[in-house]
C-alpha cells in the first residue's frame, strides 16, 4: 500500500478466552479505508466496534490477521514499536476525555508533542492550535473547571497536535449533550480535513454516522453492511 494514510484489514480474528472455550469477538474478512476519508463503524452493543479501533490504534493485538497503516504493518511489531508509531501517527479520542487532572488544558495538549518527539516549538504549536480551535482562552485551567464539552474539544485538540495520519474516536459524544456532540464532529471533520488525516469514528449514533463519507456495520464481530454517504462533512 503506497498511500501512508490508508487503513487495510484482512483476516482479523479477535477471540478471549473462556471457560467453555475461545469467544470471537472480531471476524473481520477485509477493510480497506482510503487515506484522508472518514468512516463511521456503527452496530448493536458488544458486535466488536471498540475491538476493532482498539486494534486499529496498536492498544491490542489481534489473534490472527493484519492491520496496516500505510506501509506499516502494525500488527507484526513489538509492543514498544507499535507504541511509538502509535504516538507518531495516530490520534486517539475516547469517550471519556482521559485528561490529567492535575495539568492544565495547556500542559494536557502538550504533553502528546512531547509524548510524539516533537520538540519544534512545542509551546508555540499548542497555543497556536488551541487559539485555532478557539480554545485559548481554556489554556490555564484544569480539566475540572471546564464542562464535558469543552473538556471533549480539548480532548480532540490533545490528540490532533501531533499532525497524526489517522483520527480514532471511539464514541467522542457519548456523554455529550446534542449541541455539544455536533461541535464535536464537527471539530474532528474540519481537523480531518485540515490534516489531511484518516478519520475512523465508532459511534451509536445515527447522526454522527450520517456525517461521515461511509458506514460500516458489524454484527456479532463481521461486517454486515458498507455504504457511502451522501453529503457527509
Amino acid at each position: 500500500m503506497n498511500d501512508d494514510r490508508g487503513i487495510r484489514v484482512e483476516g482479523l480474528v479477535v477471540e478471549h478466552p473462556t471457560a467453555s472455550g475461545p469467544l470471537r469477538a472480531l471476524d473481520c474478512d477485509a477493510l480497506f479505508v482510503v487515506g484522508g476519508s472518514s468512516v463511521a463503524i456503527v452496530g448493536p452493543s458488544g458486535c466488536g466496534k471498540s475491538t476493532l479501533l482498539g486494534v486499529l490504534a496498536g492498544l491490542a493485538t489481534p489473534t490472527a490477521g493484519t492491520v496496516s497503516i500505510g506501509a506499516t504493518e502494525i500488527t507484526t511489531m513489538s509492543e514498544s514499536a507499535r507504541v511509538a508509531f502509535r504516538k507518531e501517527a495516530i490520534g486517539v479520542v475516547y469517550q471519556a476525555d482521559n485528561l490529567l487532572p492535575f495539568l492544565t488544558v495547556f500542559e494536557n495538549v502538550r504533553l502528546q508533542l512531547a509524548l510524539s518527539g516533537d520538540t519544534q516549538d512545542p509551546d508555540r504549536r499548542t497555543r497556536e492550535l488551541l487559539d485555532r480551535l478557539g480554545l485559548g482562552a481554556f489554556g490555564e485551567r484544569l480539566p475540572d473547571e471546564l464542562s464535558g464539552g469543552q473538556r471533549q474539544r480539548i480532548a480532540v485538540a490533545r490528540a490532533i497536535v501531533h499532525r497524526p495520519t489517522v483520527i480514532l474516536a471511539d464514541e467522542p459524544t457519548g456523554s455529550l449533550d446534542d449541541a455539544n456532540a455536533t461541535m464535536v464532529v464537527d471539530l474532528l471533520a474540519d481537523e480531518r480535513r485540515e490534516l489531511g488525516a484518516t478519520l475512523v469514528i465508532v459511534t451509536h449514533d445515527p447522526a454522527v454516522a450520517a456525517g461521515m463519507q461511509r458506514v460500516v456495520t458489524l454484527r456479532e464481530g463481521s461486517i454486515v453492511d458498507d455504504r457511502e454517504v451522501d453529503h457527509a462533512r
